[in-house]
């Protein structure tokens, strides 16, 4: 039995709408009353809210910055608007980010308006990804802006991968307070690496040789090791006593890393080396170089849960093919834990030593410049400053020119300093770096009772021992006649 026209069930056209051209077309069959229904419902859903985000792995700043830059380019201004609270509406904020060093700019931040959105707005945010902050954009706006603001997004994300103001660059950063807790914006200042002279990195030719190859290499040579299947990530130790030039061969990898593209994170305290190696990750195209000094402040003695936290990320799967070179300094090797020493967490231990002669003398003219004239025979004056820190060096150089600054008059610039003044002022630095020691040694601590009977014990048993001895080598002489 067939249905009246009423009890037909009813069908519902459906078809893609794509906006080109000027001609309303419709797909064959579909008839004028079916195709306005189908519009209606359309416009209807388009006018219904929607609500979305996107996470972006970058600091906050560098996020706010792109988003500024892609909204200048595409509409020449960007507005930010209040936001609502419970005490009333916030007004717009701007904030003032630093984007390269001493450079800094404003950018929106919160809820903005775009000029061609129907209703709703984006709006900046802070969320947490793998344990870091980064930079997030959320949208709340029609359906029918929803591939608009999408395309919006896109165009930031393209722009991070070129544009970021921290990437190859280096910074020095925080990621806690001084109460050890978590820093909600972790604000990076730029390091102006322009001014460092590699030229001033001297010490003892095989301390040289191995910051060149197990540090400075990995960094300016990035590409290279990648092609000859070489690891990018490295840990590197750098030991030895105060002065002796730590700081500053890290501080040259500075200048070697942004000359190459690569960034450079600075990080001034060893409890936060963890987070660095995190926020490294975001940065790690082609590598990122961390430095963080005195790390015996969390890797000696026995293990902590602090300390398997370094370990665990410096050695863990997902950092094995990150591209991230970690260096580090302590002024004292033997108290690191073993467990930190082993390679794949610390590749390379050095131990920067002070200067020997010939060092000394390299660093004397490097101190002296035009003050020293050319020929002057530096040999003796190496041999009396070898084993002296730079510092030491460096005020020798000052005792000879202020000597030679004494015979001349007034307004006359110092040139030619002569080899005994440099020999007088080396002598009297050595006298007085002699009573800083003496000084040192008797600020030691005590030898427990302990140590001391063992001492006397082994002074006073010495002769019998030795008798002992003479008497037992009689005994086997004796034995081996018999046998």
């Amino acid at each position: 039995m067939s249905k009246t026209l009423n009890e037909q069930a009813k069908t519902v056209d459906v078809a893609e709408i794509v906006r080109h051209g000027e001609r309303l077309t419709l797909p064959d069959g579909m008839k004028i009353a079916a195709a306005i229904d189908l519009l209606q419902r359309r416009a209807k859903y388009e006018q219904t809210e929607t609500a979305f985000s996107e996470k972006f792995d970058v600091l906050p700043f560098d996020g706010a910055n792109a988003l500024n830059e892609v909204l200048l380019k595409k509409f020449g201004w960007a507005e930010a608007t209040g936001t609502p609270g419970f005490f009333g509406t916030r007004p717009p904020q701007l904030i003032n980010i630093e984007v390269a060093p001493g450079v800094f700019k404003q950018v929106p931040w919160g809820r903005i308006n775009l000029p061609n959105l129907e209703a709703g707005f984006i709006e900046t945010g802070v969320q947490v990804k793998d344990g870091r902050y980064v930079f997030s954009l959320n949208a709340t706006i029609l359906r029918v802006d929803e591939e608009t603001v999408k395309s919006l997004f896109a165009e930031v994300r393209e722009y991070l991968k070129t544009g970021s103001i921290y990437k190859g660059r280096a910074i020095k950063i925080r990621f806690l307070d001084e109460d050890g807790d978590a820093l909600a914006m972790p604000e990076p200042a730029f390091i102006d690496t322009r001014k460092i002279d590699p030229a001033g990195l001297i010490y003892a030719d095989d301390v040289t040789q191995a910051i060149e190859t197990n540090l400075f290499t990995p960094i300016s040579r990035v590409a290279d090791c990648i092609a000859n299947g070489i690891p990018v990530k490295r840990g590197v130790l750098l030991g030895g006593t105060y002065g002796t030039g730590k700081t500053l061969a890290a501080t040259v990898a500075a200048r070697l890393a942004t000359d190459e593209g690569v960034t450079y994170v600075y990080i001034p305290r060893a409890d936060e080396l963890s987070h660095a190696i995190e926020f490294a990750k975001q940065y790690q195209s082609p590598a990122c170089v961390i430095f963080c000094e005195d790390v015996d402040r969390v890797t000696d003695g026995e293990r902590s849960v602090e300390m398997d936290d370094i370990l665990n990320i410096l050695d863990g799967i997902d950092t094995k093919n990150a591209n991230i070179i970690t260096v580090v300094t302590t002024n004292d090797l033997q108290s690191i834990n073993p467990a930190m020493l082993r390679p794949g967490r610390l590749d390379a231990v050095i131990d920067v030593t002070p200067p020997d002669a010939k060092a000394v003398e390299k660093l004397l003219r490097l101190y002296g410049g035009a003050s020293i004239a050319e020929g002057t025979d530096l040999t003796k004056v190496g041999e009396l400053l070898a084993g002296n820190i730079p510092a030491v060096i460096a005020e020798v150089v000052k005792r000879a020119k202020l000597a030679q600054l004494r015979l001349q008059p007034r307004g006359v610039p110092v040139t030619g300093i002569s080899e005994q003044a440099f020999i007088d002022a080396s002598t009297t630095m050595n006298a007085q770096v002699q009573l800083l020691r003496d000084r040192s040694a008797k600020a030691a601590p005590a030898l427990t009772i302990d140590a001391v009977l063992g001492t006397t014990l082994a002074v006073a048993l010495e002769p019998v021992l030795s008798q002992i001895e003479d008497l037992a080598g009689k005994v086997r002489k004796i034995e081996d006649e018999v046998c």
